[in-house]
């Protein structure tokens, strides 16, 4: 599978802001406030085209739970064991991560087989919203992060 990297340009400002934020207050709880929701909230229109490509097969599934039931969105500090991922940089503050159950179901779809062609339903729409997904981690930022800000102040935990 390819890697797909891309850098924003144009955040130094944004970016100072929060790491001005983390200085001032515990820098764990100011990135999950901040880079981590933007993150989450910019990667919500892949999943939503992930779940209706997913396959989904009345018919053969016994067990109710289809495939595009299991899709989800997560965004958060890297782990160690995120770290251990080639997809991951050391300098990573945030991974963002669309994902359905591992089974041999989804890595059939997403990957193919020895009888079936692969049918990208998680990888396309990440591809298809590339610019989206950065247009909208932009605005999200510019909004989130001083709202934390004034929250922050507000409750008297910064100057």
């Amino acid at each position: 599978m390819a890697k797909v990297t891309w850098e924003i340009e144009g955040l130094k400002d944004l970016e100072e802001q929060v790491g001005k934020l983390a200085q001032m207050y515990k820098a764990d709880a100011v990135v999950r406030a901040t880079l981590a929701k933007a993150v989450r909230n910019a990667l919500e229109p892949v999943a939503e085209q992930s779940r209706a490509a997913a396959p989904y097969d009345e018919l053969f599934n016994t067990s109710g739970i289809h495939l595009r039931d299991t899709i989800r969105v997560d965004a958060r500090i890297p782990t160690a064991k995120d770290q251990q991922s080639s997809f991951v940089h050391p300098n990573d503050i945030v991974i963002g991560v669309v994902s359905a159950k591992k089974s041999a179901v989804s890595l059939s779809h997403e990957f193919g087989n020895a009888r079936t062609t692969a049918k990208f339903f998680l990888r396309n729409p990440f591809e298809q919203h590339l610019q989206s997904m950065t247009d909208t981690l932009k605005s999200e930022l510019a909004e989130i992060i001083p709202r934390y800000a004034k929250n922050l102040q507000k409750r008297k935990l910064i100057p």
